[in-house]
């Protein structure tokens, strides 16, 4: 009996180590980072929201991308799929205010993301829709780069999308008269 024991212990400790080692496959993975996002308010780090719209031709294709950093927040509208910006508006930005925003961010689970290889690239999914990048950036260095789309699933941004979106719009102060004539967001 006691080698009986014995052996269903052996074999229960063999079937935890083998859903240790090889399970999990298709949850979220989190990328592993000891700073938190409000811990970059100092930096060149950036925040980015860019929204990509519908799949059609490159001469009525648009973007908008909303950058926040420390000393200022971006505007921007994007032409066409090579990327030519239409239109720039520049807002001023302090420490405090990034701070701030960035704390927020972090309550909206603006870290919480798939890194699921298969999604790892956003286009020609929702093409009647639009596509949602978040990113958060500093210099050449993407610290973490998530999607979602107007369509629901499949996405790899796991925080709460809506008022993430609510978030960097709020940072563009005037942002129903800027962003008027996309049709996005």
């Amino acid at each position: 009996m006691r080698y009986f024991i014995g052996f269903l212990v052996t074999v229960g400790l063999i079937i935890i180590l083998i859903l240790l080692l090889f399970g999990g496959g298709d949850k979220a993975k989190l990328p592993k980072s000891t700073k938190t996002l409000d811990s970059y308010a100092s930096s060149n780090a950036e925040a980015r929201l860019t929204i990509d719209g519908p799949v059609n031709a490159d001469v009525i294709h648009q973007q908008i991308q909303i950058n926040v950093a420390q000393n200022e927040v971006t505007y921007k509208q994007i032409r066409g799929y090579e990327g030519t910006v239409t239109k720039t508006t520049r807002y001023e930005n302090n420490r405090s205010a990034y701070a701030t925003f960035l704390r927020a961010l972090a309550l909206a689970g603006f870290t919480k993301g798939s890194l699921d290889a298969q999604l790892k690239d956003e286009r020609g999914y929702c093409p009647l829709g639009s596509r949602y990048i978040f990113e958060f950036i500093q210099g050449d260095k993407k610290i973490e780069r998530f999607w979602a789309t107007s369509c629901g699933n499949p996405k790899t941004y796991l925080g709460s999308f809506r008022l993430t979106t609510q978030l960097f719009e709020a940072q563009v102060p005037n942002f129903t008269d800027v962003n008027r004539d996309t049709g996005l967001l």
